[in-house]
């Protein structure tokens, strides 16, 4: 199913080379006045960019609302916004050639064929355009309760930038469009994207993602927990193929005293090895989690396939305009995922 959330109801639509794409959102509180600003800079962060590490298609993004917004404000009424696409190039898919670790023949099974192939159709990263859309929206209204959202590049490749803080308070200052913690980072990341690139290959990254500001008792346990909702969001990004919180699979090398974080006084904990949850509900410390991209499976290099018409092997070499890594511009899409678990669940409390 193409919608999420019972309090806040997103549902989204389109493909990557139809004529537009959009989200209809239902239940956001009539009256709030959105900062339309700040939505296009979460859209920006999203957007290809000009370094290596980006496809060239260049979508300007520009978006039309078509319902439940009037004088500036939420109406109560369910908010639909559109997005045209205006530079897609569909003769890169003429062929009926499945592309390796796509959902082309996963789709043309389930869909009898009947599936629109070009760009990955409903499968496609660009996708994830109303989805920061919403996230953007979710991320205001958060705002609003003293919670914060931010993220940056954990790894890529074999190259891994410092942690977050598990206990911090306020988030380290951090580069919107290409954040690292450890700025010094920045040039060989660049140079490893350019050496990917000139290979035809890709390569894949790490986010680590953090709410600062959340309260005690976020989470609807058993299967609507906080941590079972937000890995419900971000494994609906495409190219998301893993998921830890706080020490995640380090957890593997501890024992219990090693991996209990002792509750204080005033009803923090020392460390914060669980990532700001128990039980599925928010335990007042920092949320963290980081999600793993698997490499960009669109690459230049020659392929061995199969024609999906046919069903004979084949070999396939891509055209088209890819990323070599969705990191940075992925950053969004991950923050706008745990804006929208943690909006909606807060919403049912």
């Amino acid at each position: 199913m193409n919608q999420f959330g019972t309090a806040l109801r997103l549902s989204i639509f389109g493909e990557s080379h139809g004529a537009a794409l959009g989200c209809i959102l239902d239940g956001l509180p009539a009256g709030f006045a959105p900062d339309l600003a700040l939505i296009e800079y979460e859209l920006k962060r999203r957007r290809p960019r000009t370094g290596t590490e980006s496809t060239s298609r260049r979508e300007c993004d520009n978006y039309r609302i078509i319902s439940g917004f009037y004088n500036g404000c939420f109406t109560g009424a369910p908010f639909t916004v559109i997005f045209e696409n205006a530079d897609a190039r569909s003769e890169d898919y003429s062929n009926n050639i499945a592309r390796p670790s796509h959902a082309d023949l996963v789709s043309f099974v389930k869909f009898s064929g009947a599936n629109d192939p070009r760009g990955g159709g409903h499968s496609s990263g660009r996708l994830t355009l109303p989805i920061v859309f919403a996230g953007a929206i979710a991320k205001q209204l958060l705002a609003k309760k003293g919670i914060k959202i931010a993220s940056h590049i954990a790894a890529v490749g074999d190259i891994s930038d410092a942690p977050f803080d598990p206990c911090m308070t306020e988030f380290p200052e951090l580069d919107p469009m290409f954040p690292l913690v450890d700025k010094s980072l920045k040039p060989g990341i660049e140079k490893l994207f350019e050496s990917v690139r000139e290979r035809g290959s890709s390569v894949g990254a790490v986010c680590e993602c953090a709410a600062l500001g959340a309260p005690i008792g976020i989470g609807e346990p058993f299967f609507d927990g906080l941590e079972s909702v937000i890995a419900h969001l971000v494994y609906s990004i495409p190219g998301v193929h893993a998921l830890e919180f706080g020490a995640g699979f380090g957890f593997a090398r501890l024992f219990g005293e090693q991996a209990n974080d002792a509750i204080l006084p005033n009803k923090k904990t020392a460390t914060n090895r669980s990532g700001g949850i128990n039980g599925g509900i928010s335990n007042g410390m920092p949320i963290i989690f980081k999600a793993g991209f698997r490499p960009v499976p669109s690459i230049a290099l020659e392929q061995e396939s199969i024609d999906l018409d046919s069903g004979e092997k084949t070999t396939l070499k891509l055209g088209g305009r890819h990323d070599v890594c969705i990191l940075p511009r992925g950053l969004a899409a991950v923050e706008a995922c745990l804006a929208l678990a943690l909006y909606e669940l807060i919403s049912r409390k």
